[in-house]
């Protein structure tokens, strides 16, 4: 939110997975978050959410206002089609990938779907437009703090969802924002 702030004018987030459940803090609710966000600024900014589960998209458009479009379908299509149609004019000022599911013993199908969206996203993805991708923890070595909470432990390199497009990114050359569990960059 601190990078959408610098940001002038409506932004735009465009987001794949959306919020699955009211409430349901441990799987999700960014969209949530966004549209709270996009509200309070009240400037003209919206969210487009991508999600492949007609339960899901039904939930999340009871859970947020009008200022956020749930789509239904596949996020590499429905990014392909929103790219193309005129329905993003002006660009993506936040990318949010989180459609997949993590299994970190077989990490690649998710990490193979979200370089694969982040691709699909790309025309309208410019030098400010901050990527970011959830559960990209490198292993998965868990801790159990006292509040019965568990949080990934991991060294500054991405893993999980991520993996793929982080070595795209390195590439490019684009700037890495944060390395935790989730990832992000600009630069493109």
């Amino acid at each position: 939110f601190r990078h959408l702030d610098t940001r002038l004018g409506p932004v735009v987030i465009v987001e794949t997975g959306c919020a699955r459940r009211p409430n349901g803090w441990g799987d999700g609710q960014s969209t949530v978050l966004f549209d709270r966000y996009i509200t309070a600024r009240g400037d003209g900014s919206c969210c487009h959410s991508i999600d492949i589960s007609p339960d899901s998209v039904a939930a999340c458009r009871a859970m947020v206002s009008d200022a956020v479009t749930v789509h239904l379908g596949d996020g590499v299509a429905v990014l392909h089609r929103l790219c193309r149609d005129g329905t993003l004019p002006r660009g993506i000022d936040l990318l949010y990938l989180d459609s997949f599911d993590l299994d970190l013993v077989y990490w690649f199908a998710s990490a193979a779907h979200h370089l694969k969206e982040f691709l699909a996203a790309a025309p309208l993805v410019a030098a400010g437009t901050l990527v970011v991708v959830d559960d990209s923890p490198l292993d998965g070595h868990f801790v159990n703090d006292h509040d019965q909470v568990w949080s990934a432990v991991q060294p500054p390199v991405v893993g999980g969802k991520g993996r793929l497009l982080a070595e795209y990114a390195a590439s490019v050359g684009a700037t890495p924002v944060f390395t935790d569990y989730q990832v992000g960059w600009t630069g493109w």
